[in-house]
């Protein structure tokens, strides 16, 4: 998959596109959706499969203080807009001109001359534009006029509930795993850089891989069943999420994520990006009296853990 950072100030290079444009946060099951038709239509057409995104949510620019925590970060959507198949992302910043655009003018100075949309595909109830003004019933008015075709896709629903980045959010803060998993047609994950901790799991004889958040969203605090993924390698894990309270080593005000693995010697990761998929929660997070009992009840997640895996693979 192409990536273009920006937009391009003259005409596309390829002869027409099929396109969406959204933030598409945890690219969940409403997102891909979208995206397949876009890369379905593209395919009969012998077109250009395009996801227009941006950097940043576009809530952080207008009201800071409304920004959501993200599911995903740019460099995760990106990975997950390539499996699908996409053949150019355009990653724009949202600011300036862009942010005050309106709808119509976006339409046709960037979609149709620079892009050379020949269909736009998008939710039914998505939005864009300055004051969310550009809609399915704006790009009708104007395809027949500029020469692009619309598709809209239905909402897709999980459970009677309509899936959105807004719901998978609240599962996920809930600790509702199973939800979120079902909107999101994946499990639950958090994707950081492996850094160095304190050594302290080494010290206890549970050595674990430390992660510093790509993004801001993550379970709530506890112990869980989880998977560890580096490049095409995963491995079965117990992952923390918590402030530390036996150690007392981290600001209270810090989240840590740690991931101890089950099987196998990881080498030296530091430095790689490392992504955790939540699988069952075990435990809440404690204080224990010692750094004993701290070790004692590491080793009953561990087993705990392995329990859950050997009964996932029967």
């Amino acid at each position: 998959m192409q990536k273009i950072f920006g937009i391009p100030q003259a005409p596309f290079s390829e002869k027409s596109t099929v396109l969406t444009i959204g933030m598409f946060d945890g690219v969940h099951l409403g997102h891909k959706a979208v995206i397949r038709r876009v890369i379905k239509e593209a395919r009969a057409r012998h077109s250009t499969a395009m996801v227009f995104t941006f950097d940043t949510h576009p809530r952080g620019v207008i009201d800071p203080a409304t920004k959501p925590a993200m599911i995903t970060s740019l460099e995760h959507r990106l990975a997950l807009f390539e499996e699908l198949g996409v053949d150019i992302t355009i990653i724009s910043p949202f600011e300036g001109g862009l942010a005050n655009m309106v709808a119509e003018d976006f339409v046709r100075k960037y979609l149709v001359d620079v892009f050379a949309m020949e269909l736009v595909v998008l939710g039914s109830d998505a939005h864009f534009g300055r004051n969310r003004s550009g809609n399915i019933g704006l790009l009708k008015q104007l395809g027949p006029e500029l020469c692009f075709d619309v598709v809209a896709v239905a909402p897709v629903e999980v459970n009677g509930t309509p899936v959105s980045s807004s719901a998978i959010r609240e599962a996920v803060e809930s600790g509702d795993l199973l939800q979120a998993e079902a909107m999101l047609g994946r499990p639950v994950t958090v994707m950081g850089s492996v850094t160095a901790g304190m050594g302290i799991g080494r010290m206890l004889t549970y050595p674990t891989l430390n992660l510093d958040l790509h993004h801001e969203l993550h379970p709530p605090r506890g112990i869980y069943a989880s998977r560890t993924l580096v490049g095409h390698t995963a491995w079965q894990s117990v992952t923390y999420i918590g402030h530390r309270p036996t150690i007392n080593a981290a600001n209270p005000h810090d989240v840590l994520i740690e991931s101890h693995i089950l099987h196998g010697n990881i080498g030296d990761l530091y430095g790689q990006v490392a992504e955790v998929e939540f699988l069952k929660w075990l435990r809440a997070e404690k204080h224990f009296p010692s750094r004993k009992a701290l070790q004692q009840a590491i080793a009953e997640d561990v087993a705990a853990a392995r329990v859950f895996f050997e009964a996932s693979e029967a």
